[in-house]
């Protein structure tokens, strides 16, 4: 009879034990879960300011829209595109559409334009392409130019990573490059 107590004894002393064990496991599976939920990670890996004038200098601001080469998207020819092949082709006017509305909102430039006159020595040139574009991660760089010579007065790439749906986080990528140009107001 009391070896039939200790024999008993130890097998529930293993309860516990897994019981820990059961609940460190399903910590970690949930950890592991939501670092594949359907958010992006913004991760800027370059910004560079060459500008000999101070940036607030600047009052007018024209978009163009960010190159983006078909082969990062597409591997067939124009007739034979489906629908998500042609919401790619029409994301450069959406991203400069996104920057161009948070710009508007931070007031920084008193005019700001996707279409308008030559540049000049008051407007910065906003330009740039696409460097990755696909389903779980996109790179942009974004270059600013002076209006009157054509330098290079700023430079910026983004990637944005954990990208279920690459027409969604447009919008995050456009705060991105607007944040950018807000930052270097006072550089």
């Amino acid at each position: 009879m009391i070896t039939t107590a200790v024999k008993a004894r130890t097998l529930n002393s293993t309860g516990p034990f897994r019981r820990a064990l059961l609940t460190l496991f399903s910590a970690c599976l949930l950890f592991i879960l939501a670092g594949c939920a359907a958010s992006s990670t913004t991760v800027i890996e370059e910004e560079v300011v060459t500008n000999p004038k101070p940036m607030y200098s600047y009052t007018s601001l024209l978009i163009r829209d960010l190159e983006l080469k078909r082969e990062l998207y597409s591997g067939v020819p124009d007739a034979g595109m489906n629908q998500r092949e042609l919401r790619y082709a029409k994301l450069p006017r959406e991203l400069s559409g996104h920057i161009e509305r948070y710009l508007l909102s931070h007031n920084i430039f008193k005019n700001i334009s996707r279409d308008g006159k030559p540049p000049d020595a008051s407007t910065l040139l906003l330009t740039g392409k696409f460097i990755r574009l696909g389903r779980f991660k996109i790179t942009v760089v974004v270059n600013l130019s002076d209006g009157a010579t054509g330098q290079d007065v700023a430079s910026f790439r983004q990637t944005l990573w954990d990208v279920m749906d690459t027409t969604d986080s447009f919008s995050d990528l456009g705060r991105g490059v607007a944040d950018f140009i807000y930052r270097i107001q006072y550089k």
